[in-house]
């Protein structure tokens, strides 16, 4: 190893693009047993070396992070070409900026009114919408969820991706294209609601963009207009009496027909008896929210505070903790 010194003082370039050339491609774990090596050397050489070595250290971690960023950026920068975001006025009643009109491809997507300031989110595994908890879909139900359905007409006001524990989601924003009925009030709003999309961690930074795109479209597409029904069209020509063929003449009607007396009604059978009243609905401690409820039908009222619930009845309290029947009052 060789070491340029000028007017005394020893130069830093040669050592350093000496080693840069050699080491720049190494793990990070190899970089890092560098530098205990070289902590072993003569103290002359230390500064020099540990130099070159954090130098080193701070580009490869800044080339992987690179890397990773626009992995992830070329797919979802792809995804923002292909579907345009649409954006909108705060309360989400007139478009701004027109985007992309989407389509459903399949039934079962929840949505809120968007003057409401919950989300509903939808996760997607394996192709297929995931139901929601029986909890979230009473809690939905109670403040007005619709149900969005195939060929319904969405535009997309925001996407983003989201790294969780072993899984990427890609996070889609849907408004409605239409206002809907809003149940319990006066006039229409439009839906939000979001779709998430759950792939393995690796899968964005390793798969091409069309590939993504594939698993997207098979529930959320760009409209074509191939979802109108096709069975609604004029059927005058098929309900029209089939013509007579010529030559034939058309077949005439009686000139007098005989009176028919109508039927005698048969005597209507005897009402049966009322069946017996069944026992009343009991409650257990130990029991589920899905067990009380279909004993007990819906609650005037339902409190969550996380791991506890309680459901209020016209003359009882019932109290869950972890989903289980604690306490009834």
């Amino acid at each position: 190893m060789c070491i340029a010194f000028h007017q005394g003082a020893p130069s830093t370039q040669p050592v350093e693009g000496h080693f840069a050339a050699m080491y720049s491609s190494l793990p990070p774990k190899h970089i890092l047993s560098l530098v205990r090596r070289i902590l072993t050397m003569p103290k002359l050489l230390q500064p020099l070396l540990l130099t070159s070595a954090i130098l080193i250290c701070a580009a490869t971690f800044s080339a992987q992070s690179a890397a990773a960023a626009d992995s992830s950026s070329g797919v979802l920068g792809a995804l923002q070409k292909k579907y345009l975001v649409t954006e909108t006025t705060p309360d989400h009643e007139q478009i701004t900026k027109d985007g992309t009109t989407m389509s459903l491809k399949c039934a079962g997507v929840y949505s809120l009114p968007s003057s409401i300031m919950i989300v509903p989110d939808n996760k997607v595994s394996d192709g297929k919408i995931q139901p929601p908890s029986m909890f979230a879909k009473m809690t939905w139900t109670k403040i007005g969820s619709h149900v969005l359905q195939t060929g319904d007409k969405v535009y997309i006001t925001k996407m983003e991706r989201k790294d969780e524990s072993g899984d990427v989601l890609l996070k889609f924003t849907i408004l409605t294209a239409s206002a809907l009925d809003v149940s319990g009030q006066e006039g229409q709003k439009k839906y939000l609601a979001t779709v998430s999309f759950k792939f393995k961690k690796g899968y964005l930074d390793d798969s091409p963009p069309e590939e993504v795109e594939q698993a997207i479209e098979a529930v959320l597409a760009p409209d074509t207009g191939d979802d109108n029904s096709q069975g609604g069209g004029d059927n005058t020509a098929a309900n029209q009496a089939p013509a007579q063929p010529k030559g034939r003449p058309a077949p005439q009607a009686p000139a007098q027909q005989q009176a028919v007396a109508p039927p005698v009604a048969a005597p209507a059978p005897p009402a049966p008896a009322p069946a017996p009243a069944g026992p009343p609905p009991t409650i257990s401690i130990g029991e589920s929210s899905t067990q009380v409820l279909q004993a007990l039908g819906m609650p005037q009222q339902m409190i969550d505070l996380g791991k506890k619930k309680t459901f209020v009845y016209k003359n009882m309290k019932i109290i869950f903790v972890d989903d289980k029947v604690s306490d009834v009052q």
